[in-house]
């Protein structure tokens, strides 16, 4: 525990268990405690000038120490939250009220995630096995599977317009592990990776721009990258950013943030022990005033909700506008005049003595050639003289 160093704090009555900003709401914040109730807090413009200790309401339904609360991608005021009664539990902070509930878990619910699309809810079990579930719909599961087989925790996140999954989780040797699962057969990992021994969960954070996934663990020196595709393996290994010491969290921020004229396609602050850090992940590109566009393409609005919460329970599903981060002053890549090679300032070419490799080729086969036919002379050996039959006689 900190010593109080006098700053402006929210003060809840048991520990917290985990946290999450509203997406399109930069002062609501939702935290859940180990006393099974949910805090939602707004946060004064300018941020907290002194210790608050009542929050805008709080929620009560789960019996036991929850253990993650999350964000709908699109809809405004909904959360979806898990406790170790093994029920997951769907709010609607406008009406500061349950509104849905998934029962069938037998175990502890690792994590949850959402379809880029808000359909779908995604849940990790340690029972080991995935599932899919159309939420409004029914409480049971669409689709499910095997899972990671460890049982320390999982997370997941939809990938590739939410036709694929992706989950790092654990082997039964505690190795961690990364899983590529196709949304429309759960039945087995269309592939599967061992990273490293390390206890820690890694939290993969998905740039669907880029098709990267980022991951790291609590502890962690380093941050592991991946591409995914839609062809084989699916996943492919990219540059491990490492850290002078150990992180603690990266917490990854929107699009619009990002410096397109750096070629900077991903931005996050580091919590350290001791710091909160920025952390810029670039690509090197040569033409930097020209826009990018085969990095950047139109990025989905995800900081704007698409609907209401009531819109959403009514069966509404509304997709997110683009957006162009093209800067007014920058042309396209795509649209710049191609670049005329460059005259050498020294040229070894020189028409009358220059050879082709095939000319090369002829002309050390024919001096091989020349020099064996040259070879009339006799050899020593020919020279010789025998040696006589009685000679070898004892």
């Amino acid at each position: 525990k900190l010593q109080d160093a006098g700053l402006p704090v929210l003060q809840h009555q048991s520990k917290a268990t985990d946290y999450s900003w509203d997406p399109f709401s930069d002062n609501r914040l939702v935290v859940a405690c180990d006393d099974a109730k949910i805090w939602v807090w707004d946060i004064p413009e300018g941020g907290l000038t002194e210790t608050l200790t009542e929050p805008r309401g709080t929620l009560r339904g789960h019996m036991e120490k929850i253990y993650f609360v999350i964000f709908h991608p699109l809809a405004r005021d909904i959360i979806v939250t898990s406790a170790y009664d093994f029920t997951v539990r769907i709010w609607d902070l406008s009406e500061m009220k349950e509104v849905l509930q998934l029962f069938v878990h037998p175990d502890q619910v690792f994590c949850a995630a959402w379809s880029p699309d808000g359909k779908y809810l995604c849940t990790v079990c340690k029972d080991g096995k995935v599932r899919i579930f159309n939420p409004r719909k029914s409480p049971n599961p669409v689709m499910e599977g095997p899972g990671p087989e460890g049982s320390r925790g999982a997370r997941a996140v939809f990938v590739l317009e939410g036709n694929y999954l992706f989950i790092s989780g654990f082997d039964k040797q505690s190795k961690r592990m990364v899983f590529m699962y196709d949304t429309g057969d759960l039945s087995k990992p269309l592939y599967e990776d061992s990273i490293d021994e390390c206890p820690a969960i890694l939290v993969p954070y998905y740039d669907e721009d880029s098709n990267t996934v980022f991951l790291s663990g609590r502890g962690d020196g380093q941050m592991y990258a991946y591409e995914v595709a839609t062809e084989e393996p699916y996943l492919f290994p990219l540059a491990t950013t490492k850290f002078p010491t150990a992180s603690q969290a990266f917490s990854f921020l929107p699009k619009y943030l990002c410096n397109v004229k750096e070629v900077e396609f991903a931005k996050a602050y580091r919590l350290t022990q001791t710091s909160v850090e920025p952390v810029s992940f670039t690509v090197p590109r040569v033409r930097l005033e020209y826009f990018q566009d085969d990095l950047f393409p139109e990025t989905r609005v995800t900081w704007e909700p698409t609907m209401t919460s009531k819109d959403w329970l009514a069966g509404s599903n509304r997709q997110p506008r683009t957006l162009s981060l093209q800067p007014k002053d920058m042309t396209l890549l795509s649209q710049a005049p191609k670049e005329t090679p460059k005259v050498r300032k020294f040229e070894s070419y020189n028409a009358d003595t220059y050879k082709t490799d095939e000319q090369k080729k002829e002309e050390l086969m024919s001096a091989m050639t020349n020099k064996l036919s040259k070879q009339e002379a006799p050899l020593p050996q020919d020279l010789a003289e025998g040696v006589d039959e009685d000679e070898w006689d004892d």
